[in-house]
C-alpha cells in the first residue's frame, strides 16, 4: 500500500466499498476546521479532510463538492504525525460520529484547547485565559445515550454519515457504555418495525430506557420506558426520554464539582441555575447555599426536576424561558450559572445579565463559538473573565464542554452604562425614522464628512471607508456613548451610483437601473466614543427593478424625492414603487439594516429597549428575530 500502512487501511478500504473512487490529491494538512476535520488548500479552494492530523502529508479522495467547499477523506498517509494511532473501531471512517479515534488522546486534549482558544481570540478575547483540558476518566465506553437509525429492508441499525448520508450498519460502538452495547446486542436483527430508536442508560444504576416500545416478541429486553434513573454524587436523578442529560456521567460529576469549587460557596448565597434541565446543578449545589432558583422551559425536564428536588426545601423551580424570567429577578442572586444549548444565550438574557450582574457568573457551554460570542458581550458589560476551563465530555470527537468563570467589575459597569447612549451620525430622515419606529432614544449629529469616492475601492470597501470616517468624526465630539454611522451605495455591476447631483443625473440613474438587478450595500459602523473601539460590517441586498415608463421617471424626478437618495430612488416611495422584488434585508435598501446594526451593537455591549410595537419587514428574517427582544 505504501505510506502509513496499518492505521488507515481499514477505513480507507471501507470508504472505497461505500462509494465510487473520485479524484485523488496529495495534500499538506493545516489546522483543525469547524467540524473537527483537518483543512488544506487545493487549486485555490479550501478542503475539509477527514482522518488527518495537522502537519501530515496525505493522499486524499474527494467525497463531496459544494459551493461552500470540498470534503475529502484520507486514503493514504505519506508523512504521518507522531500523534497518529490505530483507530479501534472497525466502522471509523464510514461512521462520522467519531472524528479523532486515529489521534492519541493527549493530543486530542491539546487540539480541543486550541479550538477553545481560537474561538476566544476570534471574538477579541484573551486566549491565554483558556486552561488545560480536564481529561475524561475514560476514553472509550463513556457514552450513556445512543440514537440509531434503522433500515427495515436490512433489519439492522446504525448511523448516518454526515457527509455522504450513507447508512452505516453497526453491531456495537466503542464509545458507548457497556450497558448500551449489551442492549444493542439484544436488539440486533429484531428492530425492523421502526425507523429510529434511542437508548439511555444509567451507568451507576444499570437502569435504562429504550424508545419507542418494540412489539416484536423476539425482543428480549423491556422497551418503551418513559424514564430511567441515574445516580450522580450520591443523588438519584429521574431523566425522561425528551429531557437533556449529559452523556458522560463520571465526567459530569467532575464538572459539577469544578463549578462548586469555583463558586467558593459559603452557605449564605442565593444562586440562579439558568437553563436548569432536570435540575442537575440545582440538586448538587443546594446543600451548599441558602437558596437555588432553577429556570427551565422544557415541560419534560421540569417534570423530572420536580421529582429530583422533591425532598429539597431550598430549591425553587420556575417553568419559563430564562430570558423571560431573569429581568424579574433583578439583583437577587449572588451567583448565576448559565448552561444553555449549543445556540448560546438569548440576547435578552445577556442584556439582563449585564444590567443586573451577580458578583460571580459561571457559563457552561458545549459550543466554543457561541460561548466566545456571548463572553464578548458580557465582557463589554460589567464582567471580567477569570479563566476558561475546557472539560472533555466527548473523547474521540472534536466536541468539548467549557466552563467560564466571570467576576463583576464596578469600573466596567460604569463604562457599560455610559455606552448605552446612542448617537446617530446622520441627518438622514429615513434612518432617524427607523430608529424612532423601534422606540429607541437617540440623538443625531451630522458628521459633515464629504462623501468623495476613492479610486480603486470596491463598493463594499467604499461604503465601509465612508461609514468609518463619519463615525470617527462624530465620536471626536463625545466623551462617552455609542456612535452609529452608515453609508449606502447602489452598485450596478462595477458602477457605483451615489446621490444624484441634478434632476438630469437622477433621470439617467433611473433609466440605467430600469428592468435590471443591482446591489444595494449599506456599511454600518459602531464606535465607543470613550475608547474609540470600532466594529464594522456591511449588508448586501439584491434588488430587481420593474420596467417603469419614461413618464413615470419624469414625474418622480419632478417630485424631488430621488435627489437625496443613493441610486435616485427610495424603496419606500409607494407612489413610484420602483422595486419588483428583492433578496435580502428590506431596511438595508432603505439605508439602515437593523439586523446588522443590532448584531454589532450587541458585540459592543449595547443593549436596546426595542418597542413591542415595532414590526420589521417580512422580507428579512434576520431583522424579525430581534422583534420584541
Amino acid at each position: 500500500m505504501g505510506g502509513y500502512p496499518v492505521a488507515f487501511a481499514t477505513y480507507s478500504i471501507c470508504l472505497r466499498s461505500m462509494m465510487n473512487p473520485s479524484k485523488t490529491m496529495t495534500l499538506t494538512l493545516n489546522g483543525i476546521g469547524e467540524f473537527g476535520d483537518t483543512s488544506s488548500e487545493y487549486e485555490g479552494r479550501t478542503i475539509s479532510v477527514f482522518g488527518g492530523i495537522p502537519g501530515e502529508t496525505v493522499e486524499a479522495n474527494i467525497i463531496r463538492q459544494t459551493d461552500d467547499g470540498i470534503d475529502a477523506m484520507v486514503n493514504r498517509v505519506i508523512e504521518a504525525s507522531t500523534h497518529r494511532r490505530d483507530a479501534v473501531c472497525p466502522y471509523f471512517g464510514q461512521c462520522s460520529g467519531c472524528q479523532w479515534q486515529h489521534i492519541e488522546y493527549n493530543y486530542q486534549l491539546q487540539l480541543k484547547r486550541e479550538i477553545v482558544k481560537r474561538a476566544m481570540e476570534s471574538e477579541g478575547l484573551d486566549g491565554s485565559l483558556v486552561g488545560e483540558v480536564l481529561p475524561s476518566p475514560s476514553e472509550f465506553g463513556y457514552r450513556n445515550h445512543a440514537r440509531l437509525s434503522v433500515r427495515r429492508r436490512l433489519n439492522s441499525f446504525g448511523f448516518i454519515n454526515k457527509v455522504t448520508h450513507q447508512f452505516v450498519p453497526i453491531d456495537h460502538c466503542p464509545i458507548m457504555a457497556e450497558g448500551v452495547n449489551s442492549l444493542l446486542s439484544a436488539l440486533n436483527g429484531r428492530c425492523g418495525e421502526t425507523t429510529q430508536f434511542s437508548i439511555r442508560y444509567g451507568v451507576n444504576t444499570d437502569e435504562y430506557l429504550i424508545q419507542p416500545q418494540f412489539k416484536n416478541p423476539d425482543v428480549t429486553v423491556i422497551t418503551g420506558q418513559l424514564y430511567y434513573q441515574e445516580n450522580l454524587g450520591g443523588r438519584k436523578f429521574r431523566v425522561s426520554s425528551p429531557s437533556f442529560f449529559q452523556v458522560n456521567t463520571p465526567q459530569t460529576e467532575r464538572l459539577i464539582g469544578l463549578v462548586r469549587q469555583r463558586l467558593n460557596l459559603s452557605g449564605n448565597e442565593t444562586i440562579i441555575d439558568a437553563y436548569a434541565g432536570v435540575g442537575t446543578f440545582s440538586v448538587m449545589l443546594a446543600p451548599y447555599v441558602k437558596k437555588v432558583i432553577a429556570i427551565e422551559e422544557s415541560g419534560a425536564a421540569i417534570k423530572d426536576a420536580r421529582v429530583n428536588v422533591r425532598d429539597i426545601t431550598n430549591v425553587e423551580l420556575i417553568e419559563a424561558r430564562t430570558e423571560s424570567v431573569l429581568p424579574h429577578l433583578g439583583r437577587l442572586a449572588n451567583a448565576i450559572i448559565v448552561d444553555p444549548s449549543r445556540t448560546g444565550c438569548h440576547p435578552s438574557a445577556l442584556k439582563t445579565l449585564n444590567f443586573y450582574p451577580p458578583k460571580k457568573l459561571v457559563y457552561v457551554s458545549c459550543n466554543p463559538a457561541t460561548l466566545a460570542r456571548d463572553l464578548r458581550v458580557l465582557t463589554r458589560g460589567p464582567y471580567e473573565v477569570e479563566d476558561v476551563t475546557p472539560v472533555d465530555l466527548f473523547p474521540q470527537t472534536y466536541h468539548v464542554e467549557s466552563m467560564a468563570v466571570l467576576r463583576f467589575s464596578p469600573e466596567k459597569e460604569k463604562a457599560f452604562v455610559d455606552r448605552q447612549q446612542l448617537i446617530l451620525a446622520s441627518v438622514s430622515p429615513r434612518r432617524s425614522e427607523i430608529l424612532s419606529a423601534m422606540g429607541l432614544k437617540f440623538e443625531t449629529s451630522a458628521s459633515n464628512f464629504a462623501e468623495t469616492p476613492t479610486a480603486g475601492l470596491s463598493p463594499e470597501q467604499q461604503g465601509l471607508a465612508h461609514a468609518k470616517a463619519k463615525a470617527l468624526a462624530v465620536a471626536a465630539g463625545y466623551a462617552s456613548g455609542t456612535i452609529i454611522a452608515a453609508d449606502t451605495i447602489v452598485a450596478l455591476g462595477d458602477e457605483m451610483l451615489g446621490k444624484p447631483v441634478s434632476p438630469r443625473d437622477a433621470t439617467g440613474m433611473l433609466t440605467r437601473l430600469r428592468g435590471k438587478t443591482h446591489r444595494v450595500i449599506t456599511a454600518i459602523v459602531v464606535t465607543d466614543a470613550a475608547t474609540k473601539e470600532t466594529l464594522v460590517d456591511f449588508r448586501t441586498t439584491q434588488v430587481a427593478m420593474r420596467n417603469y415608463t419614461d413618464l413615470e421617471i419624469e414625474d418622480y424626478v419632478k417630485s424631488s424625492s430621488p435627489l437625496d437618495k443613493a441610486g435616485a430612488y427610495g424603496i419606500q416611495d409607494k407612489e413610484f414603487h420602483p422595486v419588483a422584488k428583492l433578496k435580502g434585508c428590506h431596511l438595508n435598501v432603505v439605508g439602515l439594516p437593523v439586523c446588522l446594526m443590532l448584531e454589532l451593537l450587541l458585540k459592543l455591549g449595547v443593549h436596546l429597549n426595542i418597542s413591542s410595537d415595532w414590526h420589521p419587514p417580512e422580507e428579512c428574517s434576520k431583522c424579525r428575530k430581534w422583534q420584541c427582544s
